[in-house]
């Protein structure tokens, strides 16, 4: 109900009628409803926790590192799709001290991991970079985020190695690719103009 119809819009009465129960029971199990919005993403928090301390653990750093830790945090974020969803599309959610701040530290332990000790600039944002592309998950239906994981990997590393992080990043040139279209181009004007 809260992916419905949003977390501050939904009441304990709404939910305990739509379990079929009543709220009195509902109650005793959750005394709040940020009761039941922690036990509903205490899972994703825990497992982002556990893959944090395993890389902490592991010692491992550089390039390959940096790949295999972007992999597994994807398939947290797969395995737990429907709490990021939650998160994504209400910002209430995340807003919850225990909640927001929480995933804020752990996603900033991975970027930091990620990105390695003593980054550049460029290389932190395209540490996060890569970690948004794995967040992009969110919003998509679980079918269609399996079937294309893979993508997912690809957006995510490609923006990791966009370019050398010491290199500062060329502007692109409009009038290049402009050209590299040439009969498009004119062929959609003529269309236009007819």
């Amino acid at each position: 109900m809260f992916t419905e119809q949003g977390y501050d819009a939904t009441s304990l009465r709404q939910i305990a009628d739509a379990v079929g129960t009543t709220k009195a029971a509902v109650y005793y199990h959750f005394p709040a409803k940020e009761h039941m919005l922690l036990e509903l993403t205490r899972p994703w928090l825990d497992a982002v926790g556990g893959l944090v301390t395993q890389i902490r653990s592991a010692g491992v750093t550089g390039d390959r590192d940096a790949a295999a830790t972007l992999e597994a945090y994807l398939d947290v974020c797969i395995d737990h799709l429907s709490t990021l969803n939650l998160l994504a599309r209400d910002p209430a959610t995340g807003n919850h001290p225990d909640i927001g701040r929480r995933a804020i530290t752990l996603i900033d332990s991975l970027r930091q991991h990620i990105a390695g000790d003593d980054a550049s600039d460029p290389r932190l944002v395209q540490t996060a970079c890569a970690i948004g592309a794995l967040h992009a998950v969110a919003g998509f239906p679980p079918e269609l985020v399996t079937t294309h994981r893979q993508r997912f990997l690809d957006a995510a590393l490609a923006a990791l190695d966009a370019n050398d992080p010491s290199q500062p990043s060329q502007p692109s040139q409009p009038a290049q690719s402009a050209q590299s279209e040439g009969g498009r181009q004119s062929t959609r004007r003529k269309v236009a103009t007819q």
